[in-house]
């Protein structure tokens, strides 16, 4: 059960091109500075932002922000941003564009001013999105959970395997729709940081895994046992990426009972509240 998401940046320049900022106001740039000396709050740029800014930035987020969060920022493959402001503040949403996350890419292609709109149109999303709820029985869906093995790569708390991603909190930023995909074919949309990648070294050894880090000279893969394989590249013949297949099995043979339950499980887990 693995989850996640990417920053999506199909459409982005066709889109960005041809939008443009009126000349007859200043653009906020750079993220807001801390407060000031003797203790003077700093005014945030989103408050020198204009209606066509927010229109502008609302653009920008279908085009490129849209694929993992939804147009309407109710989560997808990337989490819910509703409530994001309360979360992390305009500083922290420009941030988290501008320099990525644990699993969303830095947006390097958008300057500061464009990001200052994005961060504008989120703030309307508000508190809360729709919301989507899971129809199956949780208690039911832990059950169907420990069937499957899922705690062999899964950790909830202290408790499971480190090869997939951890699900504690997984509930808070998956709808249940992400879930229904995911379980049914896990390799469409494999989470950041677990892309299978296959290695055949010149002597023809050949090995798969995750792919844990690559530079010029090496390359990292960890299997599902957990264990690692350090390769040096230039002792390698190939290096293929390995679309559409991952680790994790697919759950679509599951009763639509089962299917339900599982999803109701995993939608609860939203760790301390």
């Amino acid at each position: 059960m693995n989850a996640i998401r990417s920053l999506c940046l199909a459409g982005f320049l066709l889109v960005v091109s041809g939008l443009g900022l009126s000349r007859s106001h200043a653009s906020p740039q750079g993220a807001p500075p801390p407060n000031g000396a003797g203790g003077a709050t700093q005014e945030s740029p989103v408050s020198k932002l204009t209606p066509d800014d927010i229109a502008t930035g609302k653009q920008i987020f279908a085009a490129q922000c849209a694929g993992c969060h939804g147009f309407d920022g109710s989560g997808q493959l990337g989490p819910n941003l509703h409530g994001v402001l309360a979360r992390r503040g305009d500083a922290g949403i420009f941030a988290a564009v501008r320099n990525g996350t644990g699993t969303m890419p830095p947006v390097m292609s958008l300057n500061d001013q464009r990001v200052w709109q994005v961060v504008g149109f989120v703030r309307t999303l508000g508190d809360t999105g729709p919301v989507e709820a899971a129809k199956g029985d949780p208690e039911k869906g832990k059950t169907v959970y420990d069937a499957n093995g899922c705690v062999v790569c899964h950790a909830i708390g202290m408790t499971g395997g480190g090869v997939g991603p951890q699900l504690t909190t997984i509930g808070r930023s998956r709808p249940p729709k992400y879930f229904y995909e995911f379980l049914r074919d896990p390799g469409k949309n494999p989470p950041a940081g677990y892309a299978l990648v296959r290695v055949v070294s010149k002597d023809g050894h050949a090995t798969t895994g995750i792919r844990v880090s690559e530079d010029t000279f090496t390359i990292v893969l960890r299997d599902v046992g957990g264990h690692f394989y350090s390769f040096d590249k230039p002792k390698l013949k190939t290096i293929e990426p390995q679309p559409g297949k991952t680790v994790m099995p697919s759950y679509g043979n599951l009763s639509a009972t089962d299917m339900d339950n599982l999803v109701a499980y995993l939608s609860s887990l939203k760790g301390a509240q």
